[in-house]
């Protein structure tokens, strides 16, 4: 008699198994979604997206910072034209 009780428990389908859902019930269940993202923060729907994987992340790298080009490299048109203005020279400029 067991023998026979537990075959039948094992043969029945689980009556609280995950059905798949239909198409209005899968439009209900969107709905109530949106409805409740609306009123969240919008930080928290982007930190969802995120999660999620649907924003493409972003890899910040350090980039090199690029040296003012007036005062490295030496031009001796400039040189000419600060010496004509009067300016003093910061350095010892060629000639």
């Amino acid at each position: 008699m067991i023998s026979l009780l537990l075959a039948g428990y094992i043969t029945s389908g689980n009556a609280y198994a995950n059905r798949p859902l239909n198409r209005g019930q899968v439009r209900r269940k969107a709905h109530q979604i949106v409805q409740m993202l609306k009123k969240q923060d919008p930080k928290v729907l982007r930190s969802v997206m995120y999660y999620m994987d649907w924003v493409p992340k972003m890899k910040y790298t350090r980039e090199k910072c690029k040296k003012n080009t007036i005062k490295t490299k030496e031009d001796p048109v400039l040189d000419i034209l600060l010496d004509a203005a009067g300016f003093p020279s910061s350095g010892p400029r060629r000639r």
